[in-house]
Parts: structure tokens; sequence; C-alpha cells
């Protein structure tokens, strides 16, 4: 009799709280204020990402021909650029709760099946102890967690080794274990093969990792020729009977560095760079690959889609061969006052890279 008491107590308690918190709302100003002040942190730090990126969707698929084949879903975003000892507190934590909050809320909604960071992870990964870099990795990693059926895969950037007059076999080596990033490296995600690239080692001048690099790109050019007689069934050379064999289809070039360009000028995407920054001349090797590196690479590899970072801005521009180039905008507030991604969706008739 007493717990039945006490249980029907609690019950009339908790149905007039309702009335008692408007009650309060009602005739008590500071609570009226901290109410207010209360919904406007929520949104403005928590929902407003979700109901912004609500509105970015994937794009349909084209019906006529479809067999079958999975689309490969991907997103892509760049020049993270985490922030060292050397940054203001409050700068890191507000920097780092953006790009959660905006990554997180895109891994719920759009949930891709690969997320391809495309360089520039740290912001001093290049300068930094071993020490303090191995704590910035297990940042970047629990700020950027997927889902158990969505794969991250890593370029590296200048910030995160250094330009080439700055990478080290050492600061190569480390990021390279951290994050799995050979050179040159080719990951295959259902019927779309991707390249993914150290734009540092397109220097050319013959170093150990530029060497590496140019042999592996010529390893999958001929893996590229290759699947292509096999394919066709004629003049196939002895030289694909040592190579792993590939499908015949025109790769995805992934670079931290743009293909060359002379400058931003021709960009006109919705964040592109501002006008006084858009007739800057670019630097080969340094705000691009060099001309040449361009020529080999599409040469070598054919590439339908490239797509880089690096700029801090977003771009589009049509190759010699046909294939587009989107250069993904940073996805730090610090660099860019309205951040980023793209959005790959690959068919078998169809393939779009909507930004968001």
């Amino acid at each position: 009799m007493i717990k039945h008491i006490k249980l029907s107590s609690f019950l009339m308690l908790f149905n007039q709280l309702p009335s008692r918190f408007c009650f309060y709302i009602r005739t008590r100003r500071l609570v009226r204020v901290v109410v207010i002040v209360f919904l406007i942190v929520f949104y403005c730090e928590f929902l407003h990402y979700y109901l912004v990126l609500l509105w970015c969707m994937w794009p349909s698929l084209a019906s006529e021909g479809i067999t079958g084949t999975k689309p490969v879903r991907a997103m892509f975003i760049g020049d993270t650029h985490i922030l060292g000892s050397d940054a203001h507190w409050f700068d890191k934590l507000r920097r780092e709760w953006q790009m959660v909050r905006s990554f997180q809320a895109s891994m719920l909604i759009h949930h891709p099946e690969v997320v391809f960071i495309l360089g520039d992870l740290l912001d001093n990964g290049k300068t930094c102890s071993q020490k303090e870099f191995d704590y910035h990795v297990s940042r970047f990693r629990r700020m950027f967690q997927t889902p158990k059926d969505t794969s991250t895969e890593i370029i590296v950037g200048n910030h995160d080794v250094g330009f080439h007059y700055m990478m080290s076999d050492r600061k190569h080596n480390r990021f390279k274990d951290a994050f799995s990033t050979p050179p040159v490296r080719l990951v295959t995600i259902g019927d779309v093969i991707f390249v993914l690239l150290n734009s540092m080692a397109m220097e050319g001048d013959g170093c150990n990792i530029c060497h590496e690099a140019e042999d592996k790109l010529r390893q999958i050019k001929w893996q590229l020729k290759c699947a292509k007689a096999i394919e066709e069934k004629n003049n196939i050379p002895d030289i694909c009977n040592t190579l792993e064999p590939i499908s015949n289809t025109r790769p995805v070039l992934l670079q931290h560095f743009p293909m060359y360009r002379e400058s931003d000028k021709n960009c006109s995407t919705p964040d592109a760079a501002p006008d006084d920054e858009k007739f800057i001349p670019f630097r080969e090797k340094w705000d691009c690959i060099s001309k040449e590196s361009s020529t080999m690479l599409l040469e070598y590899l054919d590439p339908r889609l490239i797509v880089s970072a690096h700029t801090h801005h977003g771009c589009y521009r049509l190759h010699e061969n046909g294939a587009p180039e989107y250069t993904v905008a940073s996805y730090n507030w610090r660099n860019k006052k309205a951040p980023s991604f793209l959005l790959f969706l690959k068919g078998t008739k169809q393939k779009s890279m909507p930004g968001c």
C-alpha cells in the first residue's frame, strides 16, 4: 500500500512538470532567457548541420541499362588541417567541433561506401615531433570516425609531410605507417578503379620516393593496357602474364595538388576562389603539379575523372582527354567560410559529382 502511494505521488508530480515549466517561463525572465539561449545554441551547434545537409542529395541513377551492378557511393573532402599545439585552444575547439558535427551528420544522412580524404589532414605534420604526431593522428581518427561499413582512404598532403624539399624519409614513412599511404596506390571499389597519388612524389628529380611513384605508375599503365587487350582478345603482350589483372575501365585519379593550370581564373563553381585571388598565377610544384607531370599522368592513366584539393577553394575544369577535374574546397571553417565536399555516385550508365 505504501509503495502504491509513493508511485502515485511520483506520477502526479511528473504530470505537473510541463505546466510548472510553462509557468516559470511565463513568470520568470531569467528562466526565459536561459531557455532561449539553450534553444539557440542547440540549433546553431547541433541541429543546423543536419538541416543543411538534408538538402544535399545523392543524384538519381539513370534507370536505362542498369543491370544490377551496385552503385559506388564515395565522398571526397580535403584540407581538414587539424591544428597543432601552437594554435589557440578556443580556435582548435571551435574548428574541430564544426568539422566533427558536419562530418558525423554527413555519415548519418548520406552514408557513403567510402570516404576519400585528399591530404593536409594535419596542419603541422611536417614539423611536429613524433609524440605530437601520434597525438594528432589519434585525434584525427576520433573526429573522422566512420561507420563499420564505410571505409576511409587517405592521401598525403604537403602539410602532412612537407613539400618535396622538406619531405624526408622519416616524415614520409611515419605518415605511411599511420595511414597506409605509399607514393602511388591502386584501390578498386565495385567496378571503379581509384589511383591515389602522392603529389610531392611528382617532382621528377629521381628521388627515391619519386622513382618508386613513377615505377608504380608505369605498372598501372601496363595493367590498364593489358586489361583492354585481354577484353578485346588481341595482341596480348607477354608482360601481362606477370601483372595482377584489373578490370578494363578508365580510373579515377585522386591527389592533393591540382593538375597543372595557370590560375583559378576559369573556376566558376559556387565555392571558387574570391575575385581578388582568381588571377594570382600558380607556381608549378607548389600550387599545382608541373605541366610535365600532368601530361605524363594523362598519358599513363587516361583518367575518366580527377579529384584534387590543396588550394582551399573549389574549381572545375576539363582536360584534353575529356576528363573533368574537381578541386575540393577546404573542409575547415578556418580556411573557407563555406566549406564543402563532393559526392561521387557511379552506376552502370551514369556518374555524377555534386558539391555540398
